[in-house]
Parts: C-alpha cells; structure tokens; sequence
C-alpha cells in the first residue's frame, strides 16, 4: 500500500534535517520491539533535561519513516502538549479522525475511555510531544495491542514505559547542520568557524540554528563567537550567584542556549521588532501563525506583518508551518515561545490575561455590531476565539458567544462553524463551554446548572441536526452549490445512521472533487453496519483514484460478514485488476452459494479470459441449481467456445426442468443450435407458471421455425392466466396469434387475471384498453384493482381513460390500495389532472400513506409542467406532513421553489431547515 494514503499529523521535517542513524535506527528497533509492544509506551527524553536538543524532530522523522507508517497501517497521529495541554480538545480530535463524530466529551476521562475504545482493534501510532509533566500522558495511554505511544519529554518520568536518553547531536552532524544552512557554501576558515560555534553552543540543533541565522544576517564569524562566549560567561555568572556549585555540563550546555536566545534578541532592540516577539508569547503553543491574524497580533497592515514574520524567520525565531493554505505560515519553536511569554510583561507592560484582552479588543474592531460571528476568516481567530476569552478571564463572553444570532435567528457561531464545514470547532467550544460551566457549580449553582443544561440541548440538537437533511436534498444542495462539498460530508460525518450515512454518500459522491475523496473515504470506513458500510464501498469504488483503492481494499476486508464482504470486494475489483485473481478466491471461498453465484455474477464481466476456467468450475460446484443456472447466465457472454460447451454440458445436468430452462435460455445466443433445447426444456416442465415464465423468456430469442411449436406449447397450458401470459409474450412475434390471444384473455374466468392479461394486450390492440379497464371495474378485490391500473408497461392511455383510472382509484377506500393506485398513475398523469390527483392525496387520513402518495406525486411534478396556482396547492398539501416527511419531499420540491424564487429561495429553504431543528427539537 502507497504510506501517503495514510493518515499521518506528524509535521514536516526542518529544511535542514540532517540524519541521525544512530540514533533513529535504534529508536525504530525499539519502537517497534516486542518489549514496546508489552509497555505500550517509549519516552524519548533528553539528557540531562535539555530543551532543543531535537527530540521532536527525531519523532518526526519516525513518523515519516516508511517502515513505521507500513507498521501503523490505521495512521500516525501527533499531538504537542507543552505547559498548559489543552487535551481534551486533542482527544476529541483524534475521536473524530477515527470516525466517531457523535461522541461529545465533556471531560479528559470520558473522552479518553472512548479513544480507547475505539484504538482496540487498530494499529496506530500515538506521539505525545512535549510532554511536561507525567500526568498529562496518562489520558493518551489508551492504545490497543496493536498501537504504540511515543512520548518527547525534557525530563518527564512516565511509569512503566520504555525510556531513551537522546544526547546532542554530535560534531560532525552539527557541523553538516551549519554547512546546510549555508547551503554548503564555506571556506576553510568559515569551517573552522563552525566547529568552534557548534562547540561553543553545545551541539544543540536549535542554538546552532539560532546562532547560524546571526551570520546570515551580517554579524561575522568572529564578532559571532566573541559575543556568544561573553553571553555565556555572564548567564553563568547570574546563575552562580544563586548556587555555588561549579556547573555540570548539562547547565553548561543550557547556557549555551540562553545565550543563543539572547544574542538573537538582542539585534531586536534595533528595530522594535521585540514587542512583536513578545505577542507571539500569548498564542498558543504550537499553534499555525497566519500573515492575515499577525496584523490583528500587532496592530499593522498586511505588508508590515509579512516584513516582520520573514525577518523574525530569517533569525531562527520562527519555523515554517505545516499548513496546506496557500497563504504562507509559520510556527514557533516551545522553548521560544516561552521565551516570548516571559517578555510578555517586561516588553509589553501587560498582565497575561491583559495582553489576550489587548488583543480581543483588536479583533472586536473587525466585528460588525460587536457579534464575534461576523468576524472575517484570518485562518486563525475561529479556532482559538473562546481559549483566548478563557485566557482573559472574560468566562460570561464565552457563555454569550454561544448565544449569538444572526439576522435570521440561527446560531451565530454554529452557522459561522458550518460555512467554513468546521462544525467540529463549534463542538469543541460548546465542550469547552460545558466543562467551564460545570466546574463553576459550587460558586454559582444556579447558573452552573442552567448553562450545562443549555449545552446538553444544544448537543443533543447537533446530534439530530444532520439526520434532518435527506440525502437526496444534500445532492440538490451541493450541486446548485448552496452547499459545498465540504459542508455535505460534515453533515454526514454527523449522521447517527448507517443507512443515512451510505446513501448520502451516493447521492453526492459525484460532485466530491478530489481532494475531498480521501474524507469521503474515511466516511465509509467509520460505518458502524456492515451492510451499509459495503454500500458506501460500492458507491465509492468507481470514483477512487488508484492511490486510495489498497485503502478501500483494506475496509472491505475488514468486513466480517462473508456476503457483504463478498459484495464489497466486488466492486473494488474492477478497479483493482491485479487483485481479480485475489477476489475470484475470494467468490469460490464463499459458503453460502447464493452470495458465491452473486459474485460470480458481479465478477463475470471483468474477469479476463485466464480466469473464466476457474469461474466456470466455480459454477459447476454450486448445488443448488436455481444458483448454478444463475452464475451461468452471467458467465455465458463471456465465455471462449470451448467453454461454452463445458457450460452446455453443465446446464444439461441440471435436472430442474425451469432452471434447465433458464441456463439453455442464457447460453442460446451464443450457440443458436440450443434453442431448440430450450424450448424442449419448457415444454417439459410440469408446473404451469414456470412452463408459462419459460416461454415469455425464450419468445424475443426464437427463430420463425420455432414459433409454431412454442405456440402449440402455450395452447396446452390449462391455466388461463399462464397460457394467456405465454400467449401475450409470443404475439408481437406471431401477429396473426393475436385474435387468439385476445380470446384467451377474454376466457379467463377470474377478472383480476381477465384484467391484467387485457391490460398486456392493450400496446398491439389499443381498442382492447377500455375493455380492460371496465373488466378492471368489476374486480371485488380493491388491491387487484390497483394492479390492474398498474401502466407503466402501456404509457397509451388517453387522457379520457386517465380521468376514468383517476375517478376509480379516487374511490378505493381502503387508504393503501388508494395510495398504490395514485403511484401507478402519477407518471401519466397531465397538469390538468395533477390538482385532482393531489386533492386525492390530500384526503388520504393515514399519515404514512399521505406522505407517499404526495411524494409520488411531486417526483412527476417538473418546473415547465407547474404553473402558480399548482405551485400553492402542492406546498399546501405537503404542509399537511409531518416535518420528517416534508423534508423526504423536499429534493423534489426543490427545482419549484428554484422555477418560483431562484437559488436563493432554496438557500433560505435551507437556513429554515436549520431553524426548525434549531427551535423545535
């Protein structure tokens, strides 16, 4: 399987990664080691406790090595913890990944049972980064036998997990480090240089970034070193006034760094540029630094937050981001952003919980009326808006903030969330929002429990919320692009039902691009039904590309039950032609020989000729001979001549005179001299109905000189429905048969049958349709009457005749049979007789029967054949639904409402869909 297909959060390695073998090599061992495998956990600490010594960077290039993601096959995922975790919103992420979008935790311990439930059955890999203190691991040691947790900690001791001490890098890899940096551009002397600097900081990765970006920005090599060494000197010195000790060499090397960070702040003073340094102290850690949210951060215009990202870039404060955007992006280092937060007061002049107010207020000014859900997307801000509210102390806005409405009375920030189909951070927050509100119960009692009963509704309406858009409407929806694709499958990620989730699926999978494909994958596979699951492979399979289809293949045969697993399987295979051989064992393996006769059937046609040997055998080993004869006819368009015979052989040994019949009947056209015998099948079947189906199978195949024995085959049938049957199939073959057939139909004594056999003749003999309706007239039984009017094999009747059925199926009384009536005529009906047809629906009693007939109705409804009046009365008659039912007619009702108001109707149509469910749970 291709590793990209693989889910995998780990950031990208830095530009100048340089391979440590000896260390990633033993580490990988380790990983993937038995002993690992029994303790679940490996801790990558540093030596002596240091910070930028590159453990995170090490576990990245774990991450991305091919041997682990092989090993991982369920994905890599990453989360960086530092001082302050924010883990339940991690947890809950890593909840929706693996699919389960209904589960809404309000707290680390629920959120973490559920993890591990869900990790059980996988192979995942799980890294902890930054870890600071040993109980902030716990709630992600929740992996299964087959998962691993990789923890980076300083110094953090984690209980019963295997421990690896990481040391700095050594001289010639910090020297390889520098010449990288300078792109391998060094003389001699600045070599010489560079061994001194490395020595000088240490060997640690990030001060040799830190101090190389000094040299890139015009300090020498010389003036470099001279200040590094009095920088260090005087750190030492402070240090040692508060301990008389002399220093280890871990404290030694931490001065190095210190250092580091000084010098590169130092060169700050210059240009002012340190207050901006120190803001990015109240982001949160390991967060994406967007150029659009630095001009909020600082107060600028766009171009001088750009010059001053690329500047504090160029020093080494800042790394490159991980984003996708096309906007460019940044990220910080977690020992520089400490730094940062410490200068937060000294360069600032704020408090803490004074800066996230300054810069709230900064983001207030964008606002419209002051309503935080008219803010402009910064691809920052939505995310991160109630952390800073909570950081400021500002609790009551966060309460508000999820009060907010827009003009049309929906949600503020819910439809905010959803525009841009991240309705998981609107979940997030109200979690959040829950927690803070439950953990203010014994100051506030009386609020504690309001609010917390406020979210519980608001989540139990998110959990209903995506159930109340039919699939067929999100088609609609997406194509008239209301929706974008996106915001289709949040809506199905939060479906609770199997079903829904799979027909969603299929209705939209059309207008997924491909970018989206991946996600619309990962829908499939988080079904819970394994019927419903193999349905959305199905859907899913025609339109993977060839770098998805081993992931698919994989869902598939994770599928416990053998028929679905079967049928899944199936439907990958033409895609996955060099798996064919693989599902043709597959289909002979399967026990239950209807399933195996329907994969053959489904395999058949793409089968090449190599395998059709092993198909046939495979059909010839299924006993049950009504399934034999199935897989057969399937198999025979495909088969060479020679095993065209074999299958002819086959199909003469069943003894089952219809399937007999039917086999012959498939291999025929391919060898015409069978015909013949086929015909002498079904004269010899004893049981009237199957000699009769016989016959109307074999009658568009015979040739002239067959007809008259087929013809004296029907005669001899007793049963006056069977023989009219067979009769009716031969006569547009023999049209002089066609008086005797009509008077065979006229001889049947029973009038359902008398009806439904005029019914069939009416195509060749339109005098006979009236005849055939008035026979209808007379039958007792109202459920025969309804079949009698069944026309969709006979789309003749005139408009005379369709008022005539109309008036008849007005009068059933019996609500179903009314209900079944209206839906066989509705594709036939004119405008002029849709307002009688709609009265009639109208008037059915029975909910249910209402709804369906109404909805037969409204699919023959089209934009040309309406006019207003009809317009008013069909709205008028779907308000007589219940609201479930209404909504499974509006994709139907969805191109009037386009023909009456335009696009933007249905898109109000839409935000009232919302609003219903929003007010009346």
């Amino acid at each position: 399987m291709n590793n990209q297909t693989r889910f995998n959060q780990a950031p990208p390695l830095p530009p100048y990664y340089v391979e440590r073998p000896e260390v990633s090599e033993q580490l990988k061992q380790i990983l993937l080691s038995e002993e690992t495998a029994k303790a679940g956990t490996l801790v990558v600490s540093a030596i002596y406790g240091l910070g930028g010594i590159g453990k995170s960077t090490l576990a990245a290039a774990l991450a991305h090595d091919s041997e682990v993601q092989s090993h991982f096959t369920d994905g890599i995922f990453w989360a960086t913890l530092g001082q302050q975790p924010d883990s339940l919103s991690v947890l809950s992420s890593w909840i929706q990944q693996l699919g389960d979008y209904d589960f809404k935790a309000i707290n680390i311990d629920s959120a973490s049972l559920q993890l591990r439930t869900l990790l059980s059955d996988k192979k995942a890999l799980l890294v902890v980064d930054d870890v600071w203190h040993p109980d902030h691991v716990e709630p992600f040691r929740v992996a299964g036998d087959g998962c691993r947790v990789l923890v980076t900690t300083r110094e953090a001791q984690v209980k019963d997990a295997i421990p690896y001490d990481l040391d700095v890098m050594t001289p010639n890899q910090s020297l390889e480090l520098l010449t990288a940096f300078f792109n391998n551009d060094l003389t001699n002397q600045e070599l010489e240089y560079a061994e001194n600097l490395a020595k000088t900081v240490g060997y640690l990765p990030l001060a040799l970034e830190l101090a190389a970006a000094q040299v890139m920005d015009g300090l020498s090599w010389q003036d470099l070193l001279g200040e590094l060494e009095d920088l260090i000197v005087g750190v030492e010195a402070l240090d040692r006034l508060k301990a008389e000790e002399e220093p280890s060499d871990a404290k030694r090397k931490n001065y190095s760094l210190v250092a580091s960070f000084n010098l590169s702040l130092k060169g700050l003073f210059e240009d002012d540029r340190l207050k901006n340094f120190a803001w990015l102290g109240i982001l949160p850690e390991d967060v994406i630094i967007t150029e659009s949210m630095a001009t909020t951060l600082w107060d600028c215009n766009l171009v001088e937050a750009k010059d001053t990202l690329r500047y504090l870039r160029q020093k080494a404060l800042l790394l490159p981001g991980v984003s996708t955007t096309p906007e460019t992006n940044y990220r910080l280092h977690d020992l520089l952003h400490d730094l940062a937060r410490r200068l937060v007061q000294s360069e600032l002049g704020l408090s803490i919980p004074s800066a996230h107010q300054q810069l709230l207020e900064r983001y207030q000014t964008k606002t419209e009326k002051g309503l935080w859900h008219t803010l402009p997307d910064d691809g920052y801000i939505y995310n991160y808006l109630t952390w800073h509210l909570e950081k400021a102390k500002k609790i009551n806005e966060i309460h508000q903030l999820l009060k907010e409405e827009t003009p049309a009375g929906d949600n503020g920030w819910y439809w905010q969330c959803e525009r841009q189909g991240n309705t998981a951070n609107f979940i997030k927050d109200v979690s959040r929002a829950w927690a803070i509100a439950a953990a203010n119960f014994t100051e506030n009692p009386t609020e504690s429990i309001s609010l917390q009963c406020r979210y519980a509704l608001i989540t139990t309406s998110l959990n209903s919320l995506a159930g109340n858009i039919p699939p067929k409407l999100m088609a609609v929806l997406v194509e008239k692009e209301i929706w974008t694709p996106a915001q289709a499958l949040v809506y199905l990620r939060q479906r609770k039902d199997s079903e829904g989730q799979a027909e969603g699926l299929k209705v939209i999978i059309e207008y997924l691009p491909p970018s989206l494909l991946p996600e619309a994958l990962d829908v499939a596979r988080g079904i819970g039904y394994e019927y419903d699951r193999y349905r959305a492979l199905v859907a899913l399979a025609p339109h993977l590309p060839d770098v998805l289809l081993p992931k698919a293949l994989d869902c598939a045969r994770g599928i416990s039950d053998q028929k679905y697993r079967a049928y899944a399987l199936l439907a990958l295979a033409p895609h996955l032609s060099n798996v064919l051989h693989q599902a043709l064992d597959w289909a002979t393996g399967i026990s239950y020989e209807y399933s195996r006769a329907y994969a053959l059937v489904a395999l058949a046609p793409h089968l090449p000729d190599v395998l059709l040997p092993k198909a046939l055998d495979c059909a010839r080993e299924i006993r049950n001979e009504k399934y034999r004869a199935y897989a057969l006819l399937a198999l025979a368009p495909h088969l060479t001549d020679v095993l065209l015979n074999q299958a002819l052989d086959c199909a003469r040994g069943i003894s089952d005179q219809k399937y007999r019949a039917d086999a012959l009947l498939a291999l025929a056209p391919h060898l015409p001299d069978v015909l013949n015998q086929a015909l002498d099948c079904a004269r010899g079947i004893s049981y009237e109905y199957s000699r009769a189906d016989a016959l109307v199978a074999l009658a568009p195949h015979l040739p002239e000189e067959l007809l008259p024995k087929a013809l004296d085959c029907a005669r001899g049938i007793s049963d006056q429905k069977y023989r009219a049957d067979a009769l009716v199939a031969l006569a547009p073959h023999l049209p002089d048969v066609l008086p005797e057939a009509l008077d065979c139909a006229r001889g049947i004594s029973d009038q359902k049958y008398r009806a439904h056999a005029l019914v069939a003749l009416a195509p060749h003999l339109p005098d006979v349709l009236p005849e055939a309706l008035d026979c209808a007239t007379g039958i007792l039984h109202q459920y025969f009457l309804v079949l009698a009017l069944v026309v969709k094999e006979d789309p003749h009747l005139p408009d005379l005749l369709l008022q005539q059925a109309l008036d008849w199926a007005r009068g059933i009384s019996h609500e179903q049979y009314r209900t079944f009536a209206l839906k066989a005529l509705a594709p036939h009906l004119p405008q002029e007789l849709l307002h009688q047809a709609l009265d009639c629906a109208r008037g059915i009693s029975d909910k249910k029967y209402r709804a369906h007939a109404l909805q037969n109705l409204m699919k023959n409804l089209t934009p040309s054949s309406v006019d207003f009046p009809l317009w008013q009365q069909t709205l008028d008659s779907l308000a007589s639904l219940t609201r479930p039912h209404f909504f499974e007619a509006l994709p139907e009702l969805a191109p009037l409402i386009i023909k009456f108001g335009g696009v933007e109707a249905l898109r109000e149509t839409v935000a009232a869909v919302d609003d219903v469910s929003w007010w009346w749970k």
